[in-house]
């Protein structure tokens, strides 16, 4: 809108307007070929200032700064899902819905099937990326739901910028 166009290009006020950075985005199709990868959400809710690529599912930050992302992944029914939160190819976090499991000795496995619930898996932090930065959800293993309807998105938004230097 015109609201935007104040000073002359150039200006710190018209470089200002350009800084919005959010994405929010769903999954309506199969998210990638194969069983594991990352995550290509299809259905874009929001895209400001087209940060988020549908192609490759990464969110490139425009921006050094603090960037809020959030991720909720829904498993298939008696399905569980582990995924990572992935920032430059660094697993930032990790998520299995199945619950942390410590590995147990040979002699205990055979009573222990893989206990599943309904649950969905939520990232939700605070991340200090760098310019360039690409952040993305990858699956490991498990299934996730893949119908028409939204079950599972990623979003993310520039809170403040930082100085390069930080």
């Amino acid at each position: 809108g015109h609201f935007m166009e104040i000073g002359a290009p150039g200006t710190s006020e018209s470089k200002a307007a350009q800084k919005y950075v959010s994405f929010s985005v769903g999954l309506t199709k199969k998210p990638f070929s194969g069983n594991a990868g990352i995550i290509r959400f299809n259905k874009v809710l929001v895209n400001d200032g087209h940060h988020y690529n549908t192609n490759t599912g990464i969110f490139t930050a425009p921006f050094a700064g603090q960037y809020l992302i959030t991720a909720v992944l829904a498993p298939q029914r008696n399905e569980h899902i582990e995924a990572i939160l992935s920032v430059s190819n660094q697993s930032v976090m990790q998520m299995d819905t199945s619950g942390y499991r410590i590995e147990l000795l040979e002699s205990q496995r055979p009573f222990l099937g893989r206990q599943t619930c309904g649950g969905v898996g939520i990232f939700n932090l605070i991340l200090n990326l760098k310019s360039e930065d690409e952040v993305s959800i990858i699956v490991i293993d498990g299934k996730l739901v893949d119908t028409e309807e939204m079950y599972s998105t990623f979003s993310g938004t520039l809170l403040y910028e930082t100085s390069s230097q930080s």
